[in-house]
């Protein structure tokens, strides 16, 4: 068997299909992109050809469709003993408009002999969670939850927005991403800030299974321009730590 390293759906109208027919499609924000997890595999058996890890998305209280299953080698990481494979999972945000959704998944390995064994089908419950970062200074302009599941096998970062600025609106940070060197999208933004009562709180989403470690700190920006400074909020280097 191998050894495993694991660790409200709000809707639109997207206009007519090619079929004439209107379609429903989730309203979601760009930056709540995908999550990445790592799943290994570590072979306890001699002459394994390749593990093939398999993977299909399904609705809450319903079995797993296996007729929409994505399959994927896993990499072998040579130079383990014994020999690890690996593979990054990329998980959406939504499922067939609905936010909180079934990830489910097995391992197939092949044999040079031509013999095959099958893992058990693991299942997760994928939901969002939200984050906070809480700025007492009243000097941040722009927060950045910096994360990873299971470790830091696989960071990503995911924007936060400081309550107060719409989601969407010119100083959002929506526009971040393209405006960053703009002076005139950060002045703006600085003086919207000014008008928020301090503390001012940021807030993310993450979409993560159930159960799942998440190792997070923060990355923060205080003031604009060529005084603008980047800090990192790590629990003094020891990161924080969240059982979803």
């Amino acid at each position: 068997m191998p050894v495993l390293a694991e660790g409200s759906p709000v809707t639109t109208k997207s206009g007519d299909s090619a079929g004439g027919a209107s379609i429903e499609a989730p309203l979601t924000r760009p930056f709540e992109g995908f999550t990445y997890i790592k799943k290994e595999w570590v072979d306890q058996e001699d002459e394994i050809e390749k593990v093939t890890f398999n993977m299909t998305l399904g609705a809450l209280n319903l079995p797993a469709d296996w007729t929409r299953t994505q399959s994927s080698t896993m990499m072998p990481e040579w130079g383990t003993v014994p020999l690890r494979r690996t593979w990054i999972v990329r998980l959406p945000t939504h499922f067939e408009g609905k936010d909180q959704y079934l990830f489910h998944y097995f391992f197939q390995a092949s044999h040079l002999s031509g013999g095959e064994r099958v893992s058990r089908t693991f299942t997760h419950y994928i939901a969002p969670h939200q984050f906070e970062f809480i700025d007492h200074s009243g000097a941040v302009i722009h927060a950045r939850l910096h994360w990873s599941l299971g470790g830091w096998q696989y960071p990503q970062d995911t924007e936060m927005e400081v309550d107060g600025i719409d989601w969407g609106s010119e100083f959002s940070v929506i526009h971040s991403l393209y405006r960053a060197n703009d002076p005139l999208y950060e002045k703006g933004r600085s003086l919207v800030m000014k008008t928020i009562p301090v503390p001012r709180r940021f807030h993310c989403l993450i979409w993560a299974p159930k159960g799942a470690e998440v190792k997070y700190c923060f990355h923060i920006q205080r003031g604009t321009g060529e005084k603008a400074e980047m800090l990192w909020d790590n629990n003094f280097g020891k990161d924080y730590s969240l059982i979803l």
